[in-house]
């Protein structure tokens, strides 16, 4: 016995599935070495380490792969597509003319293994899913076999050579930018009136570094059209192990921020920021980022405004592991605990800080089912905090969509996700529709939400269907009671809510 690794074969066929032969100084293995009327086919070769010489074990026209010696040493199991299907072959070490078909699969059987001295098992694919078969070589049932003759001269191929000058230079990567995106809209309504914008995205060949362009113009009047723009550029970097970002932004015009005061203000905001990601490993990462802006809100123009200097900064550990369906994960975890804090270093008009954690493992109980359980807090406390909001078929299911809100917010959600529909086909006169990935969800979701003194918990429990679109959105459709006052009261009837997006 040696610790040394030895090379066995020295040449540029592609040799695979080593496995051993009838004694130690024997090796059998599948190879696209085969010549003459099958050339480049793969098929089973045996080699004789102390002759350093190798042999036929089938000829066939077809591929030929994993083979394995009986306890018994009297047969050669392998996968063979020799009927146009993968299936399980037996070769006979004394009647080696011939090979017997053992499996007779219409979607493939491969990979073949002893369990003891009668049994094999092997891999199949039945019903779009892969699985574990066992079969006694010793049944009665009729199978095919197929007699093969081996060629007198068993000549090498060779491939064919391109001639021409040698060249070596370093090529230096040249970024090239394309257009991956460009939308634009115009909107009016009574309250904001007319106003419109675009977005656009460059980035390189390997989107390796990306640029983000954003223009928006509310004004409610020409005077205002100057002053009134609203710009926004990005640029977000990966090609390194650390990616990063950085932009500028200008923000101005009458506005409604869910997270702020219930009533509209006017503000201009301006300023810079950074963000960078540092994987720790493949599954553990440090988020950052700073932001500073100059910001002049106005509820009231003379009578109530806040002129200030904000620096926000933050540093989250991020882990992820999940496994996704067809709508969300599955399996695994997922976590973030942010820490950040937020002040004004002119005017000392706002000074908050930030914690948050949030927490998702999944159960996988099944391939395709699972249960998955969420708890979460958001923190925000200090001068002029801003607020959390929840509500809707992300979160706390059956309330109007973000209408609890509050600088303090906590929520938890336990779902079994399963799966209802594989595949269903519409077929009209000139065309088919295909939809895939059905599935259900049983919910129960609770939480609350406040400023300075704690109000009420809230909840909702009930079912829902999801469906992944194209591999692009998912669409949710749930039913339910919500529970309300304090866990006190059930809602009379059910809720319907209708939305997308991803599971939690």
């Amino acid at each position: 016995e040696s610790s040394e690794v030895t090379r066995l074969t020295n040449d540029y066929y592609d040799d695979r599935d080593p496995s051993w032969g009838l004694n130690k100084d024997q090796i059998i293995f599948s190879s696209d070495r085969t010549s003459g009327e099958f050339e480049k086919k793969y098929n089973i070769f045996s080699f004789d380490l102390t002759a350093n010489k190798i042999e036929y074990i089938t000829y066939l026209n077809s591929n030929n792969s994993s083979p394995i010696l009986s306890p018994d040493k009297k047969k050669i199991f392998l996968t063979s597509d020799e009927d146009g299907v993968r299936n399980i072959w037996s070769v006979d070490i004394n009647s080696p003319d011939t090979i017997k078909k053992i499996t007779n699969f219409i979607t493939s059987a491969f990979y073949p293994s002893f369990i003891d001295d009668s049994t094999i098992i092997f891999s199949g694919f039945e019903k779009f899913s892969f699985y574990l078969y066992t079969d006694n070589l010793y049944s009665e049932e009729d199978t095919t076999t197929i007699a093969m003759s081996f060629p007198e001269i068993a000549e090498k191929w060779k491939a064919g050579m391109i001639a021409g000058d040698v060249y070596r230079e370093d090529l230096k990567y040249e970024k090239e930018y394309t257009l991956d995106y460009a939308q634009s809209q115009v909107s009016t309504d009574p309250i904001f009136g007319t106003r419109g914008g675009a977005i656009l995205s460059l980035s390189d060949l390997l989107g390796n570094d990306n640029y983000f362009f954003l223009i928006y113009n509310t004004a409610d009047v020409q005077s205002e059209f100057l002053k009134s723009f609203n710009i926004a550029i990005q640029r977000v970097n990966l090609s390194e192990r650390t990616n990063y970002g950085y932009g500028v932004f200008h923000f101005s015009g009458r506005r409604y921020d869910i997270r702020d005061s219930d009533e509209y203000f006017y503000e201009r905001s301006f300023g810079g920021f950074f963000a960078m990601h540092f994987p720790l490993s493949k599954f553990h990462r440090l988020e950052t980022d700073v932001t500073v802006a100059n910001s002049d809100k106005q509820v009231i123009s003379g009578v109530i405004e806040r002129k200030a200097l904000l620096i926000s900064n933050s540093l989250s550990y991020v882990v992820d592991n999940s496994l996704w369906g067809w709508t969300g994960p599955l399996d695994g975890i997922r976590g973030r605990l942010l820490l950040g804090y937020t002040s004004d270093v002119k005017y000392s008009n706002v000074n908050y800080f930030t914690v948050i954690a949030d927490y998702r493992h999944y159960f996988r109980l099944g391939l395709r089912s699972a249960l998955a359980f969420r708890t979460a807090i958001f923190y925000n406390d200090g001068k002029e905090a801003r607020r959390y909001f929840m509500g809707g078929s992300w979160d706390l299911r059956g309330w109007r969509r973000w209408s609890i809100r509050g600088e303090k917010l906590w929520l938890s959600s336990v779902e079994l996700r399963f799966p209802l529909v594989d595949q269903l086909y519409i077929k009209f006169p000139f065309f088919g529709l295909g939809f895939v990935g059905f599935r259900g969800a049983l919910f129960f979701d609770a939480g609350g939400a406040w400023d300075e003194e704690y109000r009420q918990t809230l909840g909702s429990v009930g079912g829902g269907l999801r469906l992944n679109l194209f591999g692009a959105i998912v669409l949710r459709y749930d039913m339910g009671k919500k529970i309300e006052n304090n866990f006190a009261q059930i809602q009379n009837g059910l809720f319907y809510q209708f939305f997308f997006g991803w599971d939690f």
